[in-house]
Order: structure tokens, then C-alpha cells, then sequence
């Protein structure tokens, strides 16, 4: 979503309240992928908070909500999740920019993290919004602390109950032939 912050730079106001969903398939911005196994729902991302300017100094503070759908590590059931995080950046427009081309090691690619850059007197949050999703979301999601999975042997999901594998010697064809060792001890 494209927020406009004209009012912020004439000085005319100091702060700019706003609050917006937005999906991360339809956005004005080039976002970052998600894994394959989380799924956002449409409008499934909420932005809420505000841009302030402080004697020159814009910052744009947000609270970030995310409702997903990803699958249980353990046994492949559908688990639906909400995150909820803080979001912050600086807000520069490109002639404030322009003039820190450096950092400290005289090394710099051209752009500052934690930034926003103001594009005709507006700003475009969601690529930073989704970079920052990307970082927050957990690496795996349990259905419950203690899912007990699935069988290795069938795939049986071992919350429904015992699949008999477990009664069942099979052995690996690829020592069946000791096991006729143990039947002929001769």
C-alpha cells in the first residue's frame, strides 16, 4: 500500500495514523517469498501504526499481524497460526540518501536496512513488511507439543491410534539372509 506522507514533509502535521491489510500476492511492491508450506490468506497480513516526525526525523512504527496456514512438522496435519511482532524503520527521501553514500568501512551497496525511502512524497512499506515476515516466522510448527508423528514404517498418523507396526517383525531384505542364521544355528 502506498502511504502518503506529504502532509509529514510540508510540516503540516507530525504524525500520520493508518491502519491496512493487504495480501502479499496483490501489493504495489516487489515482496520477498514465503516457503512452500505457509499459505497467507487473502487480506491474511494487518498493518497497523503510525509515521511520526520528530524535528526532521520520520519514523515509521507499525504492530505487524499475520494469520498462516503451514502443515505440523511431526505429522503433516494443517495448523493455522498468527504472528504478531513489532515493525520500525527510518524514513528518508532520496536527497537525504543521495548524501550518505558511505558507511564506516568505505563499503556500501546503496542501501541502508531498517530503511524506508519516500518515493514522490510516498512510501511503500509491504516489500519490508514480507522481508520481515520472512525473518520472524518459526522454522517449524508443532499441532501440539507432544504430536507423536508418523510412523516410519506406513506413514500412519500415530495420533489415531497404534498401527501394528510395531508387532510386526518384518526384516530388511537386505538381511533376511541372517536371518536364517538365527532360525539354523547348525
Amino acid at each position: 500500500m502506498k502511504i502518503d506522507i506529504c502532509e509529514l514533509m510540508n510540516r503540516r502535521l507530525d504524525r500520520i495514523d493508518f491502519a491496512y491489510r493487504f495480501d502479499p500476492r496483490h501489493t504495489d511492491a516487489e515482496c520477498v517469498l514465503l516457503p512452500d508450506d505457509i499459505t497467507i490468506p487473502d487480506d491474511g497480513i494487518s498493518v497497523c501504526g503510525s509515521i511520526t516526525d520528530t524535528l526532521g526525523c520520520m519514523t515509521f512504527r507499525a504492530v505487524i499481524t499475520v494469520s498462516y496456514v503451514t502443515a505440523c512438522a511431526r505429522c503433516l496435519d494443517e495448523v493455522r497460526e498468527t504472528l504478531e511482532f513489532d515493525f520500525e524503520r527510518m524514513v528518508l527521501t532520496e536527497k537525504i540518501a543521495s548524501n550518505n553514500s558511505y558507511e564506516e568501512d568505505g563499503e556500501w551497496d546503496g542501501e541502508l536496512d531498517d530503511v524506508l525511502y519516500v518515493n514522490e512524497a510516498k512510501i511503500i512499506p509491504d516489500a519490508d513488511i514480507m522481508e520481515e515476515i520472512s525473518l520472524e516466522l518459526p522454522s517449524f510448527v508443532l499441532c501440539r507439543e507432544d504430536c507423536p508423528g508418523l510412523c516410519p514404517k506406513c506413514g500412519h498418523r500415530l495420533a489415531d491410534g497404534d498401527c501394528g507396526c510395531k508387532d510386526k517383525k518384518e526384516i530388511d531384505p537386505r538381511l533376511a539372509i541372517l536371518q536364517k542364521l538365527l532360525e539354523n544355528p547348525d
